[in-house]
């Protein structure tokens, strides 16, 4: 029976959470001249670490990570909003869309080490 390696889910799912924050990001811009439109985040990617559940370790010491991030889409509070109810700023969502390409690459670097080390306990190595 195949199982999921923890490292590989988790790393999909920052993957899929950058996702959803950079459409979030791409909408913010669309609607940078909308009157009355604020700006929207996601809610920080969160790991929980839970020891309590019935898993499957191979050693006492290893822990369990579940990633329990619900997407929760937030209003972005710190924004200051313009005379015309608008509070999107570009340079904001700029600097946004760096760190979710940041958070990105770093779930695809993760992903990929992750199969350099499956390769070489296969023996196939890189």
């Amino acid at each position: 029976m195949r199982e999921t390696i923890d490292v590989i889910r988790i790393a999909g799912a920052l993957a899929q959470h950058a996702g959803h924050r950079q459409s979030i990001a791409a909408r913010n811009v669309a609607h940078a001249d909308t009157p009355g439109y604020r700006a929207s985040d996601l809610t920080p990617f969160t790991i929980d670490v839970q020891s309590d559940l019935h898993l499957r370790r191979t050693r006492p010491s290893h822990q369990h990570f579940d990633q329990t991030s619900s997407f929760a889409e937030t209003l972005d509070l710190d924004a200051s909003v313009s005379p015309n109810g608008n509070s999107v700023s570009l340079e904001r969502e700029m600097l946004r869309s760096v760190e979710i390409r940041q958070q990105h690459d770093l779930a695809l670097s993760v992903y990929r080490s992750t199969l350099g080390v499956l390769r070489t306990s296969l023996g196939r190595g890189r």
